[in-house]
């Protein structure tokens, strides 16, 4: 039993390192998945933030989106200590135009689950949502959907 164990944590702990790369992500999504959390790892919060409300043209008109997200960001790091690394499992498709994808961030003190919304926009995909959540009982139960 102790062996299964041993082996199970060895795997999360390779799986975590992993950077965004869900069976059907496109390179796109990954790319600005990965600037992100990179962005996170090394501190730079509101970098973080404005790469991905940069990314597309549907949160110019969001006042106080930007400032709200730092806050909860800084906020977040402050309380869970420093991302370590991350994993983006789960994704999933609505027709060709929508696609939610899931990464689970494993901070110092806590994992937590982040969420983006990606829609296909004139330029290429864009997130139109993201946000994160430290609540594991409201979490995907790791199926995908049909």
């Amino acid at each position: 039993m102790a062996r299964k164990l041993i082996y199970a944590a060895i795997s999360l702990a390779s799986a975590l390192a992993a950077p965004a790369n869900a069976a059907g992500l496109d390179a796109g999504m990954s790319k600005q998945i990965d600037s992100f959390f990179q962005a996170l790892k090394e501190g730079k919060n509101e970098s973080a933030v404005n790469a991905i409300l940069d990314s597309s043209p549907l949160w110019a008109d969001k006042t106080g989106a930007k400032e709200q997200m730092v806050a909860q960001v800084n906020t977040a790091s402050k309380i869970y200590g420093p991302l370590a690394s991350y994993e983006c499992p789960l994704v999933y498709k609505t027709g060709t135009m929508l696609t939610r994808v899931y990464c689970l961030a494993q901070y110092k003190l806590i994992v937590t689950r982040w969420q983006f919304d990606f829609a296909k926009l004139p330029t290429g995909w864009g997130i139109v949502y993201f946000g994160f959540n430290d609540q594991a009982n409201n979490w995907p139960d790791g199926k995908e959907q049909e």
